[in-house]
């Protein structure tokens, strides 16, 4: 090929590196390009620095916008009647596209860029654009002196087709060609031609100042302060929150409903809405009493698409008359194409979606749902695939990493999370939950009288706090805090949640929600025993039904009898079965331990049914040789609360033991059992456990002279002649305790007495609204003072004409009693300004105040150890002692910590934007990157990242602490906080190799094996299928392999769905193959053949890019 002939072909020379030979012998170049990108100017620079004499002008033909990635050309031609001034305004825009591209995002552009502009000041470069649009491409060199002399011409050109990009100069295939004998002066012409008609761009004085001004200031190596840079974050967070604001316009809706519109709610549903736009779900999470219900419904109204809510059947209201419940709600604000479901038949659903155009689903008390593998999640999973997802419940936080993960599963796509910088969710919740039970364990055993056990704990502390033992405390608590930290920061993208505090605190919410009613501290309510029921009270908590008490449980847990276990041996599906039936046991025993506290007489129907039950189980054996437990009951237990629990123990013992097909059931024969005589044994030693304790319970006369309803009944008749006005809600957990307690109720209040015995009637409904709602807008009444109730009532009903609560059980979970109080602690309906709690505790007769507190604490303190993780009183690192349950359960009942982070920040902004006006409107106009540098005693490069509408904030350090961290948003806030006079550093000579670390950085993770290998199981087994049913099942391949792919890729089946896949092996035989083939096509009846492509085509690749660094320099490195 010609010497003559450029091509960027490997083997061939590059224009690249032609242009810098040329550029090193001229005085002058002239250049007219169609593009002109940076990162063209980037391969010329260097050269360029070189001769301080030389002058380059650069003619360009056409605009161009690098945006978001994809170039964009179009025509820049002058329309008619527009000035010269329009024209530049338009190359600005252009320029500030391209400077401001992410490729540019680097120490060489950062460098470039400043000897562009130096260019521009001294004049030696000027710019001008095209008068029409123009592809040319002609680079002109006119030769310095000793050149000129040397060869006797005046300069040289090449013509062809590339641009002044990087692409144009090495990277692709082109067709240059350098003439240098004939046509420079016809070239020169031609440029000089064009140059003369075309538009100036830095040739005036004024246009140069404002290019230079556009560069210095609007594109991203703006010179920003420590100060504005500490804004702009705080800017973007909000705008963030605020993304393309929706117009939520329903104050007529509100006002004829008779709704008090609340700014708090109506920014909650614009940030709802962009949320569900983004990640296609949501949840609101905020604190019980501020109206998750109607921000709700306000969000489907907004969305105005058709949907459904599932929700507890309490909460569903009348489906006729619609002036209650879920069904009031859509009624009032124009749901009329929705329909209300409840949660207890949500397998029905499941099974008959198909045709169903719904697009929205609304899940109140989502919490419930937390366990993914049971089968009424698998059928939410279903339900909610492939639909917009609104999530409510005010108790997100309060669980295992693994039950909020099966939150976010029913809209987010775990293999390709929107929520966080990883793709890869599933991952991330592996490695959290991995290390809560790592910690949990640790808390439980690291101070253990068991050596294995504690040495394990030491193990684990050695493993994954510190390399030094003994065991400090205080580390193994600060981890915790951070793995709860990070969990909220992963999850807040997609959560909406706000607390009193924030109404209280907020500049403009605390203005619209006025006084909040005072919720003073619980009071002390003590009930007497006599010395033979006292001693009896302590034998049932501490000897019976204590974690190692008499009651065996065999029943529940015959997998321990059927062979002799090695705990420490079993393979995965006997640690489940294992674990699963020793639940079940708990559960028993510590329904038991709460009945017994709750009421005698609810304890009492407790005996009975446990006698019952257990005679039947021995009369069955006796009959049939075997034992039958019904796995979906053991599956299903942990979802269910206390009385259902029972009830269906219920159902159990009449219906499983009697069937003749059985389904989803373990059948035991007795005879192979290993220890069947101590199993036999233990089951009636149980029976003679229950007739014992009935026997007592008579002979004590507990329930027929009740010393806890006794001092009940006082203690009404003293509240009600005090305040006459104030009614009283009394909530047990149990609907037994509520029956027990309704007889001699109405016996000594008469007709003033309301009654909740777990079913909400109609009738009941009414009453509730008309005598204790004081938002009802029907006739309201007063018939009722006193309202008996189990916690039916503690969740989504307004009880605000009351202003007193009495716990008649001791309330152990905290969260239940924020829902209590919630009723009659409502935003915008304040009654009373204090609301009053008490709480009920046993204690010995004859004993003074300080004595029978004592004696409260211990037997409180007995309870709390009995009911294990039940008790949900204290954080999993603190030390329980009887004094501090006390003061615990005795503390206000209102939501403990802080304000959240929004309100803060939303205060913090508001603050800014009336001392610093000035630095508000000029964060306004900064691009989409900057970076800044200022002192600080500690090296740290701090930066904010965005991956679409989610920020995420870093930090790495130098040396021991070079380690990319993920931080809290009010971390990093903490970290750039700065004066207004903070003084701008230059970038240290460390800054940019930590900045590309960062941008590149991938977080590794440690997991159980335990946590991935049912997926393996099940695509083994999926494998498997595909050689065996290659030559007679053809209608399944296709279904089997999108399985597979979702398995690895995508991780959006719950683990109910992956157990059936993998639950057991696939074996070559008829009844395996079978049986397998049964799932599949269960599955792909309730999914869809094609589920797998509607989740692809949602998948959006969304770019990760830093937006804000901040440098804290200790200055070493600018002198060293």
């Amino acid at each position: 090929m010609s010497n003559n002939f450029i091509t960027n072909n490997k083997q061939q020379k590059t224009l690249k590196g032609r242009l810098n030979t040329l550029i090193s012998i001229s005085n002058e170049l002239k250049f007219l390009v169609g593009f002109f990108y940076f990162n063209g100017w980037a391969e010329i620079y260097q050269s360029l620095q070189k001769n301080t004499q030389q002058k380059l002008k650069l003619l360009v033909g056409l605009q161009v916008c690098n945006y978001l990635g994809n170039i964009i050309e179009y025509a820049g031609q002058k329309e008619n009647g527009t000035s010269l001034d329009e024209e530049f305004q338009k190359y600005l825009v252009s320029l500030g596209f391209a400077f401001n591209n992410e490729e540019m995002d680097t120490e060489e552009f950062y460098n470039q860029v400043g000897f562009f502009v130096q260019m521009i000041k001294e004049e030696r470069l000027e710019i001008r654009k095209t008068e029409n649009p123009n592809h040319a491409k002609l680079y002109l060199f006119q030769y310095n002196e000793e050149y000129v002399h040397n060869l006797a011409k005046e300069g040289e050109f090449i013509t062809g087709s590339s641009n002044l990009t990087k692409s144009g100069l090495i990277n692709q295939e082109e067709f240059n060609v350098e003439i240098s004998d004939y046509g420079y002066e016809n070239a020169i012409q031609y440029f000089d031609e064009l140059w003369e008609r075309a538009i100036p761009i830095t040739g005036h004085l004024e246009n140069r100042k404002i290019l230079i001004d556009f560069i210095k200031n609007k594109t991203q190596v703006a010179t920003v302060t420590p100060f504005e840079a500490y804004c702009l974050i705080i800017k973007t967070y909000l705008d963030l929150q605020n993304q393309q604001s929706e117009q939520v316009d329903l104050d007529v809706l509100l006002d004829k409903i008779g709704l008090k519109k609340f700014t708090y709610q109506s920014d909650a549903v614009n940030q709802a809405i962009q949320i569900i736009k983004e990640h296609n779900g949501c949840i609101i999470a905020d604190v019980v009493g501020l109206g998750k219900s109607v921000i709700a419904s306000m969000i489907a109204r907004q969305i105005n698409k058709r949907g459904i809510v599932i929700c507890p059947p309490g909460l569903m209201g009348d489906a006729e008359k619609k002036d209650s419940g879920w069904w009031w709600y859509l009624e009032k604000f124009g749901l009329h194409n929705w329909q209300v479901y409840s949660r207890g038949i949500i397998d029905r659903i499941s099974d008959n979606i198909e045709g169903r155009d719904f697009e929205v689903v609304i899940v109140d008390e989502a919490h419930y749902f937390r366990n993914q593998d049971t089968s009424d999640y698998e059928a939410l999973s279903i339900i909610c695939r492939d639909k917009q997802v609104i999530l409510l419940s005010a108790t997100p936080f309060n669980n295992s990493p693994e039950d909020i993960f099966s939150l976010l599963k029913l809209f987010i796509i775990p293999g390709k999370s929107s929520i966080s910088l990883e793709d890869n969710l599933t991952r991330r919740f592996r490695k959290l939950n991995y290390e809560y039970k790592q910690l949990s364990f640790l808390f439980k055993n690291w101070n253990s009288n068991d050596k294995k056990k504690r040495k394990d704990a030491e193990d684990i502390y050695i493993n994954i706090i510190d390399d030094n033992l003994p065991i400090d405390i205080g580390k193994v608590r600060a981890q915790t805090q951070r793995l709860s930290n990070e969990i909220k920061r992963i999850i807040s993208p997609v959560v909406i949640r706000r607390n009193r505090l924030d109404l209280k605190q907020d500049y403009v919410y605390s203005k619209e929600v006025g006084e909040l009613s005072v919720v003073e501290n619980p009071k002390e309510i003590f009930y007497y025993l006599n010395a033979g029921q006292n001693t009896f009270y302590d034998e049932i908590i501490s000897k019976y039904f204590s974690n190692d008490g008499v009651f065996n449980g065999a029943i529940y847990q015959p997998f321990r009898y059927e062979k002799v276990i090695d705990e420490t041996k079993l393979d995965e599906f006997g640690n489940r079965q294992f674990n699963q039936q020793r639940n079940l046991y708990d559960f028993m025993r510590r329904i038991l331990v709460k009945r017994f506290e709750s009421s005698f007489g609810s304890f009492e129907k407790s005996i009975e049914r446990f006698l019952e039950v257990h005679k039947m189980v021995r009369t069955f054996i006796n009959k049939t040789g075997k034992f039958i437990l019904d796995r979906s009951f053991i599956e299903r237990i942990k979802d269910w609360d206390l009385e259902n629990i029972e009830r269906n123990l219920q159902d159990y013992g009449n219906g499983d033991l009697k069937r003749k097909t059985l389904k989803n059931t373990e059948v035991y024969e007795i005879n192979s059992f290993q220890r069947k005589e101590e199993f036999l044994q233990d089951i009636d030693s149980d029976i003679r456990l229950f007739e014992m304790i009935s026997e007592r319970l008579r002979t004590l006369k507990l329930v027929e002279h009740d010393p806890k309803l006794e001092e009940i009944i006082k203690v009404f008749k003293g509240l009600l002649s005090e305040d006459p006005e104030r009614k009283i809600i009394l909530f047990s957990e149990y609907v037994d305790t509520i029956k027990h307690l309704e007889k001699r109720f109405r016996k000594e209040f008469w007709g003033s007495v309301l009654v909740c015995d777990g079913k909400v009637s109609k009738e009941l409904a009414k009453q509730l609204n008309s005598d204790f709602n004081a938002q009802y807008k029907g006739s309201l009444t007063n018939h009722f003072k006193i309202l008996l109730t189990s916690d039916k009532l503690s969740e989504g009903f307004n009880l605000n004409r009351a202003g007193i609560i009495i716990n008649y059980d001791i309330p152990w979970n905290p969260t239940r009693v924020i829902q209590r109080v919630g009723r009659i602690n409502r935003i915008g309906a304040k009654v009373f300004d204090k609301l009053f709690i008490y709480n009920f505790f046993p204690t010995l007769r004859g004993a003074d105040i300080v004595k029978s507190r004592e004696i409260a604490q211990q037997k409180m303190f007995l309870i709390h150890n009995a009911l294990g993780e039940d008790a949900k009183i204290f954080d999993a690192d603190e030390e329980p002692t009887p004094s501090a349950l006390s003061t615990r359960i005795n503390q206000g009942p209102e939501e403990n910590g802080e304000a959240s982070t929004l309100t803060k920040i939303r205060n913090l902004y508001a603050d800014i934007e009336q001392t610093y006006p000035q630095t508000i409107e000029r964060i306004k106009d900064l691009p989409a990157r900057v970076k800044t540098a200022k002192e600080s005693p500690v090296y740290q490069l701090n930066v904010l990242r965005r991956k679409g509408l989610s920020l995420f904030a870093q930090t790495v350090g130098k040396g021991d602490n070079k380690l990319v961290t993920e931080i809290d948003f009010e971390e990093l806030l903490k970290y750039v906080e700065c004066e207004f006079n903070e003084p701008v550093l230059k970038l240290s000579p460390t800054f940019w190799s930590l900045y590309k670390e960062m941008k590149e950085y991938k977080p590794k993770y440690t997991t159980g094996r335990s946590e991935i290998s049912l997926e393996e199981k099940a695509i083994s087994n999926l494998k498997q299928s595909l050689k065996l049913l290659k030559q007679s099942n053809f209608e399944n391949l296709a279904f089997i392999q999108t399985l597979i792919k979702d398995i690895k890729h995508y991780h959006t089946l719950p683990i109910a769905s992956i157990r059936r896949l993998g639950g057991k092996e696939l074996k070559d035989n008829e009844k395996s193959i079978k049986l397998f083939l049964d799932e599949i096509t269960w599955l792909k009846r309730h999914l869809g053949e094609d589920y797998l492509e509607k989740t692809e085509s949602k998948v959006k690749g969304k770019s990760k890019e830093i937006i804000i660094a901040v440098e804290n320099n200790n200055l070493k490195d600018l002198f060293s």
